[in-house]
């Protein structure tokens, strides 16, 4: 019953990710929107690290290789309500969008190996914004977006010599952005809208490295490192202009002329991420990782408006984090038994707007409530931060407060039966 339960639940889940809107950001106006991390929220929690960490219970998307250490069958859920504020040097806007981020799966493999599989997001485009004035000769346009790329993906890491591991990671990615403008002035007698739905399809490929190797009797420390390579992202683009009443969610279409088409390509670098870790098996863990790749380039016609005013460059992060568990084994203090996490990340996210690189920086915080008998647990924490920045050339400053949760369900499979 359980199953079939778990079954149902990852249908509807698989369709509300898919369709829902994820972003509420200006930033994610430009290309095709902000980039999620492939990280689950206890990863995200901790700056964004994970490279360099094997967990037996908890799912890991930074290294497919640390799979190898996934000792029971787990079904990992993250969601996540994003409240923002957008400031420029006049007044400010306030915005709240809850999403989800993943549904995934990860199986172990005897003793040395493990495979997981599942689908999160990748992109998020979320955006309203307005240029010009109603009344005046030059009218008011109003700048719209939705929609994103999600990536379904399957992966797996085996142990392959001691404290060695290797990984490997395929995924899918898909969606649809949409960008729509719309032109309003007082003296016109009809709107004018152009719609342009873009058509994403491309494949990622993820190779890590882990190792691990004990310096004492408690603590050891573990080294990651991941290349992934996207192949090009394709991008089909059909353009609808129309003439009519628009008026917030009012639309009245009274012509409407011949869609046009384009195509283009999103060709992603290789992004390359080193992580080093140190701590106590079940007790704590701290990592540095810093990830870093080229400017990402669009190619073809296709994505004009969103490109046209931002020019791209090398990207890096650099994230410090961990964990604490004051007692994983205790039988008398549940909160001993909770997990702590915290973690910062610093992010340069190679765009450059009106002469202004834009930065991210944010912290997070957050704990893991066990339930049952510890294979499972709910994850919950908040990360806050800054993007962008305010200045004459009117650019405007983010201000997030991320509230993050997941629901990790850990079982055991494959377990022979005995006879007496």
């Amino acid at each position: 019953m359980m199953k079939k339960n778990i079954l149902l639940i990852t249908l509807l889940f698989s369709m509300s990710l898919v369709a829902q809107k994820q972003q509420a950001s200006p930033y994610s106006f430009f290309g095709i929107g902000n980039s999620f991390q492939s990280k689950t929220v206890e990863e995200s929690l901790m700056g964004g690290v994970g490279t360099a960490i094997s967990d037996p219970i908890h799912l890991n998307f930074s290294n497919p290789a640390s799979l190898s250490g996934l000792r029971f069958t787990t079904y990992a859920i993250g969601a996540m309500n994003s409240q923002t504020t957008v400031s420029d040097n006049t007044k400010q806007q306030k915005s709240s969008i809850f999403s989800l981020s993943y549904l995934a799966v990860g199986i172990p493999l005897g003793k040395k190996a493990g495979i997981t599989a599942g689908l999160r997001s990748k992109t998020g485009v979320g955006y309203k914004l307005t240029d010009g004035d109603f009344s005046s000769a030059s009218g008011l346009y109003t700048y719209e977006g939705n929609g994103g790329a999600s990536s379904l993906f399957l992966g797996g890491g085996v142990k392959i010599y001691k404290g060695l591991s290797v990984g490997l990671e395929g995924a899918f990615v898909f969606g649809d952005v949409e960008n729509t403008i719309t032109y309003n002035q007082e003296t016109t007698q009809y709107d004018t809208r152009k719609k342009t739905v873009s058509t994403l399809r491309g494949f990622d490929t993820k190779f890590g490295l882990y190792y691990q190797k004990k310096v004492s009797k408690k603590n050891n420390y573990s080294l990651g490192l991941t290349f992934l390579k996207s192949k090009d992202i394709t991008v089909t683009e059909t353009s609808s202009f129309y003439t009519g009443f628009f008026s917030g969610e009012f639309e009245s279409i009274k012509k409407t002329l011949t869609p046009t088409n384009q195509s283009g390509s999103v060709e992603n670098p290789i992004n390359t991420t080193l992580a080093v870790g140190y701590g106590e098996f079940s007790k704590w863990h701290a990592s540095l990782e810093y990830s870093f790749n080229g400017a990402v380039k669009y190619k073809g016609g296709t994505l004009v408006n969103n490109t046209s005013q931002v020019t791209y460059n090398d990207y890096n992060r650099v994230s410090l984090g961990g964990y604490y568990i004051p007692k994983f084994n205790s039988l008398t203090s549940y909160f001993s038994r909770v997990t702590y996490r915290a973690g910062i990340k610093y992010e340069n996210l190679g765009m450059n707007i009106k002469n202004t690189q834009i930065k991210d920086f944010g912290m997070s915080f957050g704990i893991g409530l066990p339930m049952g008998k510890g294979l499972s647990d709910v994850n919950v924490g908040f990360e806050f931060g800054t993007k962008g920045e305010v200045n004459t050339s009117g650019l405007v400053k983010e201000k997030y407060f991320n509230l993050k949760l997941s629901l990790s369900l850990g079982d055991k499979w494959f377990i022979a039966r005995k006879i007496d």
